[in-house]
């Protein structure tokens, strides 16, 4: 035991027992460290799907396993985008449905996806200085609801969700989708057909 230290005690004999923390006070807020709000790949395995599941299956996965996203991969494993759990319960997916002549039940991932080519990274040593908002504001202006961590080798080991810092916060989202072609911008627009 000579390895430690004794602590310094204090009286307590006024024995006043502190109050719980209210359920509306975030533990986190923007100031706190961005590496908070990471879904650190490394620690626990995200959901994954190939790009052909459907989205009721999807959504059977993001249920039972208590996660915001479904990392969506090719026939080699390979990461080629990413669904969130407010998109398989969207009205996107009836819009597209229509629009493929299929049932509503029939659509997959690869169809609803956001893909990887239209997601942004930032290394996991940039967020290790950063705060919650920073990445919140990147988020913004880039469009993206997620924001992918990566490694001193650019693997793919996190990601940050703009819903769940929304959620755990409890602030509203402004985030507006860039459009990156012409077909990007019809499909924002409400169409009355």
């Amino acid at each position: 035991m000579s390895n430690f230290k004794e602590l310094r005690t204090q009286n307590v004999s006024h024995g006043v027992i502190a109050k719980p923390f209210a359920d509306n006070q975030p533990l986190i807020d923007l100031a706190s460290p961005a590496l908070k709000m990471v879904n650190n790949f490394t620690q626990k395995t995200p959901v994954r799907a190939h790009h052909e599941t459907t989205i009721a299956d999807a959504l059977k996965q993001t249920s039972s396993q208590q996660s915001d996203f479904v990392l969506v991969i090719d026939d080699d494993h390979k990461l080629i985008g990413i669904v969130s759990s407010a998109d398989l319960q969207s009205a996107k997916i009836t819009i597209i449905a229509q629009r493929l002549n299929t049932p509503r039940n029939e659509v997959s991932l690869r169809h609803i996806m956001t893909p990887i080519n239209q997601l942004i990274g930032v290394s996991m040593q940039s967020l290790s200085y950063a705060c919650v908002g920073d990445a919140l504001q990147t988020m913004e202006h880039q469009g993206s609801m997620f924001l992918l961590v990566t490694t001193a080798n650019n693997e793919i080991c996190g990601l940050i969700s703009a819903r769940q810092i929304a959620k755990t916060l409890h602030i509203p989202l402004h985030i507006s989708p860039i459009a990156n072609s012409f077909s990007d911008v019809l499909e924002s627009v409400d169409h009355p057909h």
